[in-house]
């Protein structure tokens, strides 16, 4: 009896149609999934370059460097720094992407440092400054817009239209809001061990309990919360319906089966 789960030896795949046709006729390794993508991986490097630089900038500003690390700002950027070498690395390999669940934290937190500082800091230069240097100068502004300008621009754009589009999930959403409930945290505990009275004690205005009182900062922690998730919900409607990138290599014909294209 003849297995008919076995193709036909004497049959010729030239001949073949349909999905399982095109299946018989494409070997694997032209429809890799990954390609490398040396100027993609080039661009996130850059993106990493001008985060490292504004991070590098501030610390030749500082004179207290525990102060600065507790910035978000700072955090974020490294984080940023990290995870887009880290994709960079494997776009130039061809590797699969780093999972969306991280680059899409980093992309929320990036855009909070973006969307905070120019809405709600910017325009109080005591609070903007996170050296705590009186003239910043020319050093500083760079880094200001490196920091809170140019990386969180830039890693939209890269999220826009270097990677694939809908690998978001619901759950990533509220999963990511535990980075910034543990700032909280640790903003708020710093402060309480730091003495009454010192420049920096707390690193937002809004975080500030000597000047507003545990009970209305813990108020602004629940509507800077819901704003943050809001944003990731953003992120999330924005990521189901914006277009794929174009993929490079080689690609299937779809009106019939033929030579790769």
């Amino acid at each position: 009896m003849i297995d008919p789960t076995r193709s036909d030896p004497t049959r010729s795949s030239h001949y073949a149609t349909g999905p399982a046709g095109a299946s018989a006729l494409t070997p694997s390794s032209a429809v890799a999934p990954h390609a490398p993508r040396p100027l993609a991986a080039l661009l996130r490097l850059l993106l990493a370059a001008a985060a490292v630089t504004g991070i590098a900038l501030e610390i030749t500003l500082a004179t207290d460097l525990p102060r600065l690390a507790s910035y978000f700002t700072i955090q974020s950027n490294a984080a940023l720094a990290v995870c887009a070498t880290w994709s960079a690395y494997r776009t130039a390999t061809g590797r699969r992407p780093v999972s969306p669940r991280i680059t899409g934290a980093v992309l929320l937190y990036i855009v909070i440092t973006g969307l905070v500082y120019h809405l709600v800091l910017a325009g109080d230069a005591t609070h903007s400054a996170m050296t705590g240097t009186a003239a910043r100068g020319t050093t500083g502004t760079i880094a200001n817009h490196l920091l809170h300008t140019v990386t969180p621009l830039a890693a939209v754009l890269d999220w826009l239209f270097l990677t694939a589009p809908r690998h978001l999930r619901l759950r990533h959403t509220w999963q990511w809001l535990a980075y910034p409930l543990l700032y909280l945290a640790f903003a708020l505990v710093r402060g309480a061990l730091i003495t009454p009275g010192t420049d920096g004690r707390y690193p937002y205005p809004f975080l500030d309990v000597e000047s507003h009182g545990y009970l209305a900062v813990l108020l602004h922690a629940v509507l800077y919360g819901l704003a943050f998730f809001a944003l990731a919900l953003v992120l999330l409607a924005i990521d189901q319906f914006r277009p794929a990138p174009p993929r490079p290599g080689y690609r299937i014909s779809r009106s019939r089966i033929g030579p790769l294209k």
